[in-house]
């Protein structure tokens, strides 16, 4: 398969569109917007004062503002993230997944059991976090069976793009999956590097899927994320990227360094991963993102945002727990509102609030920790997902 010259076409439509769009001051595009972030992050002084701000922010002080919130959520789960497989075709070289040796896919009577229970109530519903969704045979019946719940509002897929084919594009579509793609490099000796897959499989499926998308009547939110070995210069050059730029969907790009590849709670070794692919150190400070995660006491964003469920039915403390080390519940047994509000869930957000993080095994070495004040990023005061904001995933 070699996707050139349809590529070589449709870049050279995109290119004239993505200008156009980066000159329309009224409508910046997501590629104005990253550029903007990228260049308030370069001011000097810029991670030292972010980091004062958030230690300040995220200090008991202000828990007041974010605990009506807090309370509402632990009634009920706003949303359901379901690794329906833990499988991936993927190789990627930042992520631990290869090492898994519980492998499965989720039955459908599991799947039936936690969505008849899901929606009675409803929320956000996402496939996918640990593996790749698009992998699982029963992906069509699954949501399809979504039909079934009207309050279950709000339904997205995560997938690395390799099977977002012909035979499931039109699923997502008619039932308006939200499709979040974690793309990664544009370069295709670089991804294949990096992901062991291929780049022309990839690369043809995000442009036919991109293109149908813009054709519908209603089309899906689509994000795409891309984080680069590259610079961002280099990045946004790619042909890919033009022709990306030049659709309806939201971009996250960034050049990958010490400040953008996660741990996993500790599953990841991030230094000998840094230190193999030359990864520049330069802001490793202690005012850097992720070592702030790192050292943050504040109360984790993940007890409250969502309900993490493994393939076989069991539930994870948070979407960081690829390899299921602390489990809270099994939804094969019990429901969802026994599992959300159990004895165990309690503990650990009552450890979470009393600032004591670190006595929690899997989070003592997490750089994905967030502040529970992030919960306003995604919720209302109602504790309604917001309805301007396109993923709960990210």
């Amino acid at each position: 398969m070699n996707p050139t010259p349809t590529l070589e076409k449709e870049a050279e439509r995109a290119e004239d569109l993505a200008s156009a769009t980066l000159d329309t001051k009224s409508n910046p595009s997501p590629v104005d917007e990253s550029l903007i972030k990228k260049w308030i992050k370069s001011i000097p002084y810029f991670p030292a004062m972010d980091y004062f701000r958030r230690k300040v922010y995220d200090s008991p002080l202000f828990d007041g503002s974010v605990r009506p919130l807090a309370n509402r959520l632990e009634q009920w789960p706003g949303a359901l993230l379901l690794d329906i497989t833990n499988r991936c075709n993927a190789k990627c070289v930042w992520c631990p997944n290869p090492d898994l040796t519980n492998v499965g896919a989720m039955s459908m009577d599991v799947y039936r059991k936690i969505i008849n229970d899901f929606g009675s109530r409803g929320g956000v519903v996402t496939f996918g976090t640990f593996g790749e969704p698009l992998m699982d045979k029963h992906m069509q019946e699954r949501i399809e069976y979504l039909k079934r719940f009207p309050k279950i509002h709000k339904v997205e897929v995560l997938t690395n793009g390799f099977f977002l084919n012909e035979k499931i594009v039109p699923i997502l579509l008619e039932n308006n999956v939200g499709v979040d793609i974690s793309l990664d490099e544009l370069d295709r000796q670089t991804f294949e590097d990096v992901k062991k897959m291929s780049f022309d499989v990839v690369c043809e499926n995000i442009v036919a899927f991109l293109k149908a998308n813009s054709k519908m009547a209603r089309p899906v939110p689509v994000n795409i994320r891309i984080k680069t070995l590259k610079t961002v210069e280099e990045t946004m050059e790619q042909e890919l990227f033009k022709i990306i730029a030049s659709h309806d969907c939201s971009i996250v790009l960034n050049s990958i360094d010490d400040n953008i590849i996660s741990n996993w709670a500790g599953k990841l070794d991030k230094d000998t991963f840094i230190k193999e692919y030359e990864i520049s150190t330069k802001n490793k400070t202690r005012y850097t993102h992720k070592r702030f995660n790192q050292t943050n006491v504040a109360p984790c964003t993940q007890l409250w945002k969502w309900m993490v469920v493994y393939w076989d039915g069991s539930v994870v403390l948070c979407c960081a727990d690829m390899f299921s080390q602390t489990t809270v519940g099994d939804l094969k047994t019990h429901s969802i509102t026994e599992i959300w509000n159990s004895p165990k869930m309690k503990k650990y957000r009552d450890q979470m609030v009393k600032r004591q993080r670190f006595d929690i095994a899997l989070c003592q070495d997490c750089d994905i920790h967030l502040s529970w004040h992030n919960l306003k990023e995604y919720y209302d005061d109602n504790g309604k997902f917001l309805s301007d904001r396109k993923f709960i995933m990210g």
